[in-house]
């Protein structure tokens, strides 16, 4: 049996569609980031910088786009949480989704490492394994393990979806940035780059839960 057909372009209609109801509480979930971003963006940390980085990118990033995406993943399957609840299962999975983010991370250099096309493939073929870290409370190995399964077959699919979120979301934010960057005020460039980047990570982390759960359907169909 062949499995359905899943289109990025209807994933969009619908990411457009559904975003609204749930767009203020992913901004108040995503609001630490764009803090902990603008801080990140500063020349004058010093050696703190190194530090505050290591934190912000492998504890920060995988709690925050835990609790994103249980909140998306229990609102589109009308299973609803509030915001309080999706920070308290991101921090109950917490060792889990930094664990898997690590080896997430790991595992996409060093597909760099060998050369671009392996790095990736691993990546797109691991794009989910945040998913049922909070959504089923997997293990890291077993939340890797589903992602690199969910994903068979269909790389170039989940590879020209993320390309088309990318795309319709980064170029207008690239363009204002560039206007910025023109008058030679490169801080207000930076900030105003993570600023808009708060403001579309919302319509980005839908999209891709959208995805995530069409791969699912779609997976469930054909055994």
């Amino acid at each position: 049996m062949t499995n359905p057909r899943i289109s990025s372009r209807s994933l969009l209609r619908e990411t457009f569609a559904t975003t609204e109801p749930i767009y203020a509480p992913l901004l108040t979930i995503n609001f630490p980031n764009l803090i902990l971003s603008a801080i990140n963006s500063l020349d004058n940390l010093g050696s703190a910088g190194i530090v505050f980085y290591i934190i912000y990118s492998f504890v920060a990033i995988p709690f925050l786009s835990g609790a994103m995406i249980f909140y998306t993943y229990r609102s589109l399957t009308r299973n609803q949480v509030t915001v309080g609840q999706a920070f308290n299962q991101a921090n109950r999975r917490l060792l889990h989704l930094i664990l898997v983010y690590i080896m997430f991370v790991g595992l996409v250099c060093a597909g760099f490492i060998a050369l671009i096309i392996p790095g990736l493939y691993v990546a797109y073929r691991l794009i989910f394994s945040l998913y049922p870290t909070v959504t089923d409370n997997s293990s890291a190995l077993d939340s890797l393990s589903s992602s690199w399964e969910l994903t068979k077959g269909r790389w170039w699919l989940v590879f020209r979806s993320s390309i088309l979120i990318i795309f319709v979301v980064s170029v207008p934010i690239l363009l204002i940035i560039l206007l910025i960057s023109s008058t030679g005020n490169l801080l207000a460039s930076k900030l105003a780059g993570n600023v808009l980047g708060f403001f579309t990570v919302p319509l980005m982390n839908v999209y891709l839960v959208l995805l995530y759960l069409r791969l699912r359907e779609s997976a469930a169909t054909i055994k």
